[in-house]
């Protein structure tokens, strides 16, 4: 109902609309052991209902939202309201103004961290061929940030200042925050999603991270590396590395084939992890290492359009004793320009 009345006032004024996707996803996923504690059962991976509403006020003005509306575990969405250690219904909430080559945003956002794994919707990301930092991790938080684009608009730098990742109450309360400087390009073949970052563990107590994910294109075939280095004390008795690669052949828009393989190594406590439980995925691996990898296929059916989306991956990691074998579709439901289409 807010969009329609938005989309009439907006359309009345100029042709300037907000855009509003829906998307739906459905997943179904098998777990085959390989071996007698293998995981085994069937779940429905990342299926869900989101949305993304982008639009623009007056000249300088630009909002965006996404929302999560439903997923394999819906009442939590809207139990963890204002948490800052779990997900809730909002992933997204930001109001910007931008001025010459600066735009300044506010609202709650996705802390600048960088990497290829961290930047898509997480309706379109496989968690199952994901790190467990992305598995982990709360990423949308209440933060401020500064960028400036380069008169080429080859290169973006921005700095941030947000609620830290490791907060586990309300926004704020717990006065730890999250320092970040990054670095987005697009030089043609190379585009880097690069950052470092001070992220706040306990109250004067940094986890410093320097996270580069590097785009590279060779006409349809595509290379996304991202090394992630997380240092918590100086003499290096805690430090984690987490180097990912993954490759994507494009076939005219239509078929798509990819690989990814990521390894993960901690010298010392896992910061994010907690009492170990079983699952396709490890809760903790304080000390120890992890590597996580599979192959998967894209498939886009509409003409001219890679809206609608189905998708197969085999996975599997060193801790499940298992393949996974994910089957799903996705719909990127623009309804703005359907309504254009039929106005």
């Amino acid at each position: 109902l807010c969009y329609f009345c938005t989309y009439s006032q907006e359309a009345k004024a100029s042709d300037n609309v907000p855009t509003l996707i829906i998307a739906p996803r459905f997943d179904v996923n098998p777990y085959i052991p390989t071996g007698s504690e293998g995981v085994r059962g069937v779940d429905f991976g990342n299926s869900s209902l989101c949305s993304l509403l982008e639009g623009s006020i007056g000249e300088n003005f630009s909002y965006s939202m996404c929302n999560h509306w439903i997923t394999t575990e819906t009442r939590p969405l809207y139990q963890n309201i204002l948490r800052t250690d779990e997900s809730d219904f909002i992933d997204w909430l930001t109001l910007s103004y931008s001025v010459g080559n600066f735009t300044f945003t506010a609202g709650k956002d996705m802390v600048a961290i960088g990497g290829y794994e961290l930047d898509p919707m997480d309706v379109v990301q496989h968690p199952i061929i994901c790190s467990k930092f992305f598995q982990d991790c709360s990423i949308f938080q209440l933060s401020a940030k500064v960028e400036y684009t380069t008169a080429d608009e080859a290169s973006t730098i921005g700095f941030q200042f947000a609620n830290s990742i490791f907060s586990q109450l309300q926004p704020f309360k717990e006065r730890l925050f999250a320092y970040s400087l990054t670095w987005y390009g697009d030089y043609d073949w190379f585009a880097p999603i690069w950052s470092v970052n001070m992220l706040e563990y306990e109250r004067g107590t940094f986890v410093k991270v320097a996270s580069l994910g590097s785009g590279f294109y060779f006409g349809d075939a595509s290379i996304e590396l991202d090394l992630m280095y997380k240092h918590l004390n100086y003499d290096g008795s805690n430090h984690e590395f987490s180097p990912a690669c993954k490759f994507n052949y494009n076939f005219n828009n239509k078929f798509e084939l990819f690989a990814k393989a990521g390894y993960e190594y901690r010298s010392g406590m896992d910061i994010l992890g907690w009492e170990d439980e079983m699952g396709f995925f490890p809760t903790d691996i304080s000390g120890g290492s992890y590597a996580y990898y599979g192959i998967g296929a894209h498939y886009y059916p509409l003409k001219n359009s890679q809206d609608l989306r189905l998708h197969t991956i085999v996975a599997s990691n060193s801790y499940a004793k298992s393949i996974a074998v994910n089957v799903g579709i996705t719909y990127l439901f623009n309804l703005t320009e359907t309504i254009r289409k039929h106005r």
